[in-house]
């Protein structure tokens, strides 16, 4: 029956166990172990001490691998999620990159296509440099930077070149000149400098404002400046005036070469110092006046300074991320605290003087500057005209002492070394050329005898020396290139489009001493302006709305110096010829490398 089943034969064998058979069988077995175990102890517990730890040992290896093995599952799950995070990343960096970098192309697609788009011939850059690598790192003068690409424009009236990535615009025709300083003005009204006020006080001067903002500064501060304003601070210039002359008689060798820069100087930090911020500097005859020190250490371009320049020209966006400052606070902070001291001494005490901060101090207190009628000329009404025919817009500025401190700064900045240099050239170039040395002196003795004294209305006489100053300037004009940025695009009568944004550069040291314009151009003839010049070719102290402010106060300045320089002495050529001059590269001005030796005798 079991074999019916399907069943195997040992199947069929355990089940034959539990017959009546099997069992029979197993019954002496049975009785056996039962009496064995009456007879005998049997002890089944644990015989070492060690078996339950050996035990719970296994166990715990047990455990282990298989939670290493757990763990080792869990982390390759997280290790392929982690290679799937970072394959989406990766296409992110990727995709990001791929985005710039056709951001870049594109950009410098753009910027290569510039002039080629406007139609207009360019000189072509090394990127990212610019057009002229030595002068972008000062290794060249700008003056010679720019005369390189002024001449390789050559005949046109307008050319591009690349200052750094920023494409910019040379204009080398006078009569464009005067469209971009006067009749286009409205187009051209900034100066395009980087600027940040907020963080760095003192680039909120006059000088580099925009817009509306330069607008307001202007209209408050030209009533500073007017013909009577002057005659308020002049007597304070001739007092510097007579102890700088009474200076250079006790100290000059006489018959021996001598170098004017440093009594330059001193002189001009001694005028600024009286007639701007009402101080005693004790420069005249002191290069270690604590003034002069300060602003000769504005003008030390060191290589620091130099890299944070180009910086902020070609990465503008980096300067401002690592907050770098062109100018160190402690210098920042020395005109600022000056102002302030100043002002407040004279708030409490109620001292007055006839200088430039006691009209920044009426400024502050009642808004403006009072002048009446008779203390305004010809020049003031022509500022009047400018405000009125170029307003663009409306904006306050407060005039807090960070303010003042700035308009302060840019005086003694204008005034140190683009006067002193000025002095500097002239004295030298009269002693190479004798002839117009004594026309000049006559002409000094003649209105001398007339006035009596070296009066205002004298020096405004003194035609010929005038003439013999703009010769100076010609040479050697101090700021060499004036900077615009077209702030509305402009059509040129040409048809040439200037488009909005766009830098434009006016190289007036190259057009100064362009042949076309100022034939012998090498050469000092102050004749050369008895004609008069061709308008937009001259342009020493800029033109138009934005005229340096301070020229007239810079005019009378040479003009009194000179006067008395030309009374007192007669200079005469070095005891070795000079040259070539040339300038030392890391200045914005025109300082003259090796000096400029010529002696002096008393008259």
């Amino acid at each position: 029956m079991l074999a019916e089943w399907g069943l195997s034969a040992a199947t069929i064998e355990i089940f034959r166990v539990w017959t009546d058979d099997g069992l029979r069988k197993c019954v002496p077995v049975i009785v056996k172990s039962a009496e064995n175990c009456q007879r005998y102890h049997t002890d089944i517990r644990p015989r070492y001490h060690t078996d339950i730890p050996i035990l719970n040992a296994a166990l715990s290896c047990y455990r282990n691998k298989q939670t290493d093995e757990h763990e080792r599952s869990a982390n390759a799950s997280l290790i392929r999620n982690f290679q799937g995070t970072m394959a989406s990343f990766n296409e992110l960096v990727v995709l990001a990159a791929s985005v710039f970098v056709a951001y870049v192309v594109y950009k410098f697609i753009k910027l290569s296509n510039f002039f080629n788009d406007l139609g207009m011939p360019y000189v072509k850059p090394i990127w990212p440099f610019g057009s002229e690598v030595r002068g972008l790192f000062m290794r060249d003068h700008i003056t010679t930077s720019l005369a390189n690409i002024y001449y390789k424009l050559e005949p046109h009236k307008m050319g591009g070149f690349y200052n750094a990535m920023r494409p910019a615009i040379m204009i080398r025709d006078p009569e464009l000149v005067d469209r971009v300083y006067t009749t286009d003005f409205g187009h051209f009204v900034d100066r395009g400098a980087i600027t940040d006020p907020k963080r760095h006080p003192l680039e909120g001067h006059l000088f580099l404002l925009k817009g509306a903002k330069w607008r307001f500064m202007r209209a408050k501060l030209s009533p500073i400046f007017t013909s009577g304003k002057l005659k308020f601070m002049y007597q304070e210039m001739r007092k510097c005036a007579d102890s700088f002359i009474a200076h250079l008689e006790k100290t000059v060798p006489f018959g021996k070469d001598i170098d004017m820069k440093e009594d330059s100087v001193g002189f001009t930090i001694q005028v600024i110092s009286s007639c701007a911020f009402g101080i005693e500097s004790n420069s005249i005859g002191n290069p270690n006046s604590e003034l002069v020190l300060y602003s000769k250490r504005i003008f030390s371009l060191s290589t620091l300074t130099i890299v944070k320049i180009v910086t902020r020209m070609i990465a503008p966006w980096l300067f401002d991320l690592l907050r770098l400052k062109q100018m160190p606070k402690e210098d920042e902070d020395f005109i600022i605290n000056i102002v302030k001291q100043t002002l407040n001494h004279r708030l409490t005490t109620g001292y007055s003087r006839n200088d430039f901060m006691q009209l920044l101090l009426q400024l502050r207190e009642k808004g403006s500057v009072e002048v009446e009628e008779h203390e305004k000329d010809e020049d003031d009404h022509q500022e009047t005209k400018h405000q009125m025919n170029h307003s663009i817009g409306k904006e306050v500025i407060e005039m807090d002492d960070g303010v003042l401190g700035a308009q302060a700064f840019v005086f003694l900045i204008a005034g140190f070394e683009t006067t002193s240099s000025t002095i500097y050239h002239l004295t030298y170039l009269l002693s190479q050329n004798q002839d117009c040395q004594e026309k000049a002196r006559e002409e000094v003795n003649r209105l001398l005898a007339k006035h009596g004294d070296y009066t205002y209305e004298m020096l405004r006489e003194l035609t010929y020396l005038n003439y013999c100053i703009d010769e100076t300037l010609r040479l050697f004009p101090p700021v060499p290139a004036n900077f615009r940025v077209c702030t509305r695009e402009c059509t040129f009568p040409d048809g040439t489009t200037i488009p909005k944004g766009t830098a434009v550069f006016i190289p007036v040291y190259s057009i100064h001493r362009d042949p076309k314009y100022f034939p012998e151009p090498e050469k000092f003839k102050p004749e050369r302006f008895e004609q008069g010049i061709t308008k937009g070719a001259y342009s020493p102290f800029g033109d138009g709305p934005r005229i340096c402010i301070g020229k007239r106060f810079a005019q009378v300045e040479i003009k009194l110096a000179m006067a008395m320089l030309l009374k007192t002495f007669r200079f005469c050529p070095g005891s070795t010829e000079k040259g070539k001059i040339t300038f030392k590269p890391r200045s914005f001005l025109l300082s003259v490398e090796g000096g400029l030796p010529m002696k002096m005798e008393k008259i």
